[in-house]
């Protein structure tokens, strides 16, 4: 398996920010049963999703918890689409892991109050297998302990980069949209950092998720304070 073949899978899982889950039908007796799921990743790039009991793949679940979460790319020829399936386990988040659910919340802001008031629950996608189309005969079956890898940044180092990000370099992130993913943003929008990793980082714009992905990998605030510089020349450049 390439390098560069796993690259694209995790660029492509980190681009998206919902997926197709399928859990195993408890009351259609063993039928796949498919529905639609916001996630974020947690410090190893599993999936992490907040799902109510009363949900039908939460019952799924709790009978059988392999499933999976089937992510596709953007494209308007589907047959060429980039797709990738994450199958695996499903287990409960254990209650100490706040900085999981912390980064939950800043990609998903309104979902703080559903554990308080709808019975939801966090819970990651353990990995097994990782099934990779890059496009057409670019077909990849690749081992979860290749796919998954420690984000430096998680936990209050991501807190401090993205809590800088968007009370100091808020014009920096409109610039970044602008120059980089050719978006017109309006004083009404709500442009916000949530996240960064080895790779990238993740910015909102309101509720639509914007990926953007780094020349080199990252591993400390420095490396990251010098790679954020360098896009910011860069989007003057473009002006």
């Amino acid at each position: 398996m390439s390098q560069t073949s796993i690259a694209e899978a995790r660029g492509l899982l980190n681009a998206k920010d919902f997926g197709i889950l399928s859990t195993i039908s408890l009351k259609l007796e063993g039928f796949p049963f498919g529905s639609v799921v916001p996630y974020c990743l947690d410090e190893q790039g599993m999936p992490v999703v907040l799902i109510s009991t009363i949900a039908e793949h939460t019952k799924n679940i709790a009978s059988d918890n392999r499933c999976s979460i089937t992510i596709i790319a953007d494209n308007s020829d589907v047959q060429t689409k980039g797709r990738l399936c994450v199958i695996g386990n499903m287990e409960l988040l254990e209650t100490e892991e706040e900085h999981t659910k912390e980064r939950y919340y800043r990609h998903f802001p309104k979902s703080r109050g559903y554990s308080q008031t709808h019975n939801f629950f966090f819970y990651r996608l353990r990995p097994v297998s990782i099934r990779f189309i890059g496009g057409f005969g670019a077909i990849h079956w690749i081992e979860a302990s290749d796919f998954l890898i420690q984000n430096p940044f998680h936990g209050q180092g991501e807190e401090r980069v993205v809590n800088h990000m968007n009370e100091d370099h808020l014009k920096d992130l409109i610039s970044y949209c602008e120059c980089f993913k050719d978006m017109t943003i309006d004083s009404n929008d709500i442009v916000r950092m949530v996240g960064i990793d080895r790779w990238g980082f993740d910015v909102f714009v309101n509720d639509q998720k914007v990926r953007f992905n780094l020349e080199s990998p990252i591993t400390n605030a420095m490396e990251a304070r010098e790679s954020l510089v360098a896009l910011s020349k860069a989007a003057r450049q473009t002006h």
